[in-house]
């Protein structure tokens, strides 16, 4: 009888094993890299057609590390990016509460600190403007807007990814009102590639 059971524990064991193993190589089979860094930057470029919506902007800054949630105060890693993309203005209003603009595509590029190049297709998004200073969408502070984009990678690991961050576009130093700074952009980069 004990040799009868040690053969159903040794069966056993190597049918866990084997399932364990199994999964293991489906584990390894499906892995996705993740990078995440904290971008931002300034308005470098903007455009619109005369008698058009549609305008193009083009962003540029450093990157740093993730520091929940990415605010733009925290400092670069030696990294670099920049973005450019085509957006139309929408008025409309929900509850008097925002203006949407619908980001039409573009691209993007990003340097890491190591100098490898990560770039792809900017394929759409939208930002959501306050309609007054009084109002804040997203935790980005009042007045300021909430950006939302989806990327495409095109480097050795394909993939996609995704920026989530504010914009803002108040421009004015409130000490000294005459002073105009550019936009100021920050947020999340979050990349995925199976």
């Amino acid at each position: 009888m004990g040799g009868a059971m040690n053969t159903n524990t040794n069966a056993l064991a190597r049918r866990v094993a084997s399932a364990i193993f199994i999964l293991w190589l489906a584990g390894c089979a499906h892995t996705e890299f993740h990078t995440q860094a904290c971008l931002s930057g300034v308005d470098v470029y903007e455009s619109t057609a005369s008698g058009s919506n549609v305008g193009s902007v083009t962003f540029s800054g450093t990157d740093g590390r993730i520091v929940e949630p990415c605010q733009g105060t925290t400092a670069g890693q030696g990294g670099f990016w920049t973005a450019s993309f085509n957006r139309a203005d929408t008025v409309r209003l929900a509850q008097d509460a925002f203006v949407e603009a619908t980001i039409l595509g573009g691209e993007w590029h990003w340097w890491p600190v190591d100098g490898t190049l990560q770039s792809g297709s900017v394929t759409g998004g939208r930002l959501l403007w306050p309609t007054n200073m009084n109002h804040n969408i997203g935790g980005c502070g009042y007045g300021v807007a909430q950006i939302s984009v989806t990327l495409t990678v095109r480097q050795d690991r394909p993939g996609t990814g995704t920026f989530e961050g504010c914009l803002d576009t108040t421009q004015l130093d409130p000490t000294l009102q005459w002073i105009v700074y550019p936009p100021r952009i920050w947020g999340k980069l979050t990349l995925s590639a199976p």
